[in-house]
């Protein structure tokens, strides 16, 4: 059986990730590492995590601060170019779903400046639990369903990187195809953005706004898929503890000191897995917090300005196109998120099937009773005080957005 050796240096790191994921399909091999692990590595390449190791590096500390300023420029820019569009609903609607964004952007890099040692922390005990070994009847099951999940969500990113690219190539072709002069309707000093007066400086701002948008696109591909396999790996652990309880009763049922000493492993297992979550909560809130404001105003923008540019099909596309991509978006987290939940909820219900073949043993039956007791607290990816990430908010989310239209139809009718 083949292995592949992951670089840990170079620009190969990028697609790390793929390589591993075609042995696993391929040489049926166990994932060297969880896809969060591979995440980090393209951030690092792309140059957009400065954690210890990186600020180390002189050159990496300034490509971090560069990467700040040039986000915060970039938004300045869509900000004085709103009294121009002012005239113009649909392209005053266009300007502040792209003012939405960039500021996104922004909050998600000031945070990685800032907490990304706190995320090397998540990620490292995370990939830890990956890789510990494993043995006894559970085995083959436990390796099958973390394949399982590195399947998908390898499977997710690549889908991704094809919606990502799509989206930057519609985006920066939209002068070739409108009356826009550039991908993004953006105001500079001495009208540096108009073609007849200032042409070198024209094409100038049209290449710096094209490596804006593919390179930041490409980085918040990495980050958000690291933000939410961050939730599938706290759910595969979940599962993980579920199959073990589920297993080991029956195996020491005539053997009290066996139970004990499995009960106690499960036990700090548990422990393990809820306080990850409340980290993850912890160190993930203000990004978690600016994403839930951020796609409620994307979707609700974009389904405006669908309705309002009805008329225009190729200008209406490009609205749907992206409320699309943010609903997916949104779908994405929900779904990891509520796996976390409802694997949360079930390690209540292996806990009372491992109850029921436990020996007499007081301290054992209260050890158990115990661990039943806190799972029935389910555990959530919560951004407070907004609701938790799960398929709930979702539909939720999803269910308004009909409603909003319909709103929207009858004033302008009125």
């Amino acid at each position: 059986m083949t292995t592949y050796n992951i670089p840990q240096k170079g620009w190969r790191r990028i697609y790390a990730l793929f390589v591993d994921a075609w042995m696993v399909l391929h040489e049926k091999t166990h994932p060297q590492h969880t896809s969060l692990y591979y995440n980090r590595l393209q951030l690092m390449v792309m140059g957009i995590y400065p954690n210890k190791e990186q600020r180390r590096s002189p050159l990496r500390h300034l490509w971090h601060r560069i990467v700040l300023l040039q986000t915060n420029l970039f938004l300045v820019t869509l900000l004085f170019a709103l009294p121009e569009s002012a005239n113009n609903i649909v392209d005053f609607g266009q300007n502040i779903l792209w003012i939405v964004s960039c500021f996104y952007l922004s909050v998600k890099w000031h945070y990685l400046y800032f907490r990304a040692d706190d995320v090397d922390e998540i990620i490292n005990d995370l990939d830890e639990c990956h890789c510990q070994a494993v043995s006894g009847a559970t085995a083959p099951i436990i390796r099958r369903e973390q394949r399982r999940f590195f399947l998908i969500e390898s499977s997710l990113t690549l889908g991704w990187h094809v919606s990502n690219t799509l989206f930057i190539v519609l985006t920066l072709s939209q002068p070739l195809w409108t009356d826009q002069k550039l991908p993004f309707i953006a105001a500079y000093p001495f009208e540096w953005h108009d073609p007849e007066k200032h042409p070198i400086a024209h094409a100038v701002i049209y290449i710096w706004q094209s490596y804006f948008v593919a390179y930041n696109m490409a980085c918040i591909l990495y980050c958000d898929v690291l933000s939410a396999h961050l939730f599938g790996q706290l759910a595969i652990n979940l599962k993980i503890l579920c199959i073990e309880l589920d297993t080991f009763a029956r195996l020491h049922q005539g053997d009290e000191e066996k139970f004990r000493s499995q009960l106690g492993d499960l036990i700090k297992l548990h422990q393990r897995a809820i306080r990850n979550v409340n980290r993850v909560n912890e160190v993930f809130y203000a990004p978690l917090t600016m994403q839930m404001l951020t796609e409620f105003l994307l979707i609700s923008l974009s389904a405006f300005e669908t309705l309002a540019s009805r008329q225009d099909l190729q200008v209406a596309s490009r609205f749907i196109i992206f409320m699309i991509l943010t609903f997916f978006h949104c779908a994405y987290y929900c779904y990891f998120g509520d796996m976390v939940t409802e694997y949360s909820k079930q390690v209540a219900q292996s806990a009372y099937g491992a109850y029921e073949w436990s020996p007499n043993s007081r301290i054992i039956r209260r050890d158990l009773l115990f661990m039943i007791c806190r799972a029935q607290q389910p555990l959530s990816l919560t951004p407070s005080p907004f609701p938790p990430f799960n398929w709930i908010t979702f539909m939720s989310e999803a269910k308004q957005q009909p409603q909003q239209q319909q709103q929207q139809q009858q004033q302008q009718q009125q």
